[in-house]
């Protein structure tokens, strides 16, 4: 009596709540997840199936990549999308950094992509088009997901999980600055000194990176 009622009491033990992290998978495990990929023995659409090789190139967030638009290319540097900052998936605070774009240098492997996509879907709206009667007036942002899930990943690798293997790869197997590479990842500096003085895009390091990384994967089974 007379307590704070939600203050933890002296003496309880109970376990601090654990954190789930998005299942990822080790490099040693990308080169069949690669031909699976291409396999597609779940028969699934190709506008899900493309979605996912992307989003293996590049390692945006599903929600920002299924709402690329044609317009987005080229429009601030060359042979580059400019995102804006305002774009759902890209995890930008609303009102706070929101107007900072995110950039995805194009890589050879995008560019072949890219190109088929154009005659696939046209080149004007969304880069990727719905299924079938969605709610969505681009690709449902479950679509990778659903995809890497009717291959038999459900419980081995989420679209998010395929960033931790980015980031850890690009470190271990390539060499690359982790900096560049979670400025790739769209990660704002950290620290609000940071936040107010660098301003830094490093876009021909991560040009290189992920041109690095395409290569990478082209070398281990991806196909466009």
């Amino acid at each position: 009596k007379g307590t704070n009622p939600a203050e933890k009491l002296l003496g309880d033990s109970s376990p601090e709540p654990s954190v789930s992290h998005h299942p990822c998978l080790h490099w040693d495990q990308v080169p069949s997840l690669l031909k699976d990929v291409e396999m597609n023995r779940s028969s699934t659409n190709l506008q899900a199936v493309l979605s996912t090789k992307l989003l293996l190139m590049t390692f945006l967030r599903a929600g920002a990549l299924v709402r690329l638009r044609w317009e987005w290319f080229d429009v601030d540097y060359p042979d580059t999308i400019t995102i804006p900052g305002d774009t759902s998936g890209l995890k930008r605070k609303k009102g706070k950094n929101d107007h900072l774009p995110h950039y995805v240098p194009i890589t050879t492997q995008m560019g072949t992509l890219f190109q088929f996509l154009r005659e696939l879907n046209g080149g004007d709206g969304y880069v990727f088009q719905p299924m079938r009667e969605s709610r969505f007036s681009h690709l449902d942002p479950s679509a990778p997901n659903n995809y890497l899930r009717s291959l038999g990943y459900k419980d081995v690798l989420r679209a998010h999980g395929w960033r931790s293997t980015a980031l850890t790869t690009g470190i271990d197997v390539l060499g690359a600055d982790r900096e560049v590479i979670k400025k790739q990842m769209g990660h704002l500096p950290e620290g609000k000194v940071n936040r107010a003085y660098d301003k830094s895009l490093q876009l021909d390091k991560r040009r290189d990176f992920l041109q690095d990384w395409c290569n990478l994967l082209e070398a281990n089974g991806l196909k466009v």
